[in-house]
């Protein structure tokens, strides 16, 4: 097999980012903030959307032929003067088959160098459980900032995050 292709996303493949994205969010519901339930009564439509956000809300795709094994995305979810240096990495995940081989790193990578262009902090926020990726965060440059106690509910068990930043102002 080839080594798999990372791009953005486009409004074409709204189709398949929707099918990895229910399933993530589905199989791994403690990962996300979106609930599988909100995103399963989002139209097509609303995802083809968000793949046309431009450069300030996309999403990075992996892929192994035409399939899509992985994402990750990047959001400024704040865009007055006062906050829009701050953006988001959110939404990733690599298909349990196609883990282990540096996909998620690489997806991460691509966020970062996108986000550099954009932005001078790139946050995020993952389980504290979630072991595997805050070494992945951590070993990219990220560091920890904060804890946000129950921070989501998932079938009533509460799940506290990280709260990591990567400061591009620092890199300099």
């Amino acid at each position: 097999m080839d080594a798999p292709i990372i791009r953005l996303l486009r409004p074409d493949d709204a189709g398949a980012y929707r099918t990895l994205r229910l399933q993530a969010l589905r199989d791994h519901p403690e990962a996300f903030g979106a609930s599988h339930e909100d995103e399963a009564a989002r139209s097509l439509d609303m995802t083809t959307r968000r793949l046309d956000g431009g450069p300030l809300n996309c999403v990075f795709g992996a892929f192994a032929g035409e399939n899509l094994i992985g994402t990750a995305g990047f959001i400024v979810p704040d865009r007055s003067p006062k906050s829009r240096h701050k953006g988001l990495l959110v939404g990733v995940h690599v298909a349990p088959a196609h883990r282990g081989h540096g996909l998620g790193r690489a997806l991460v990578k691509a966020v970062i160098d996108h986000a550099r262009a954009h932005v001078v902090l790139l946050q995020a926020a993952a389980g504290v459980a979630n072991a595997p990726a805050l070494r992945l965060y951590e070993s990219l440059g990220f560091r920890h900032y904060g804890r946000e106690d129950k921070a989501l509910r998932v079938d009533g068990v509460f799940i506290d995050e990280a709260l990591i930043v990567l400061d591009f102002a620092a890199d300099a």
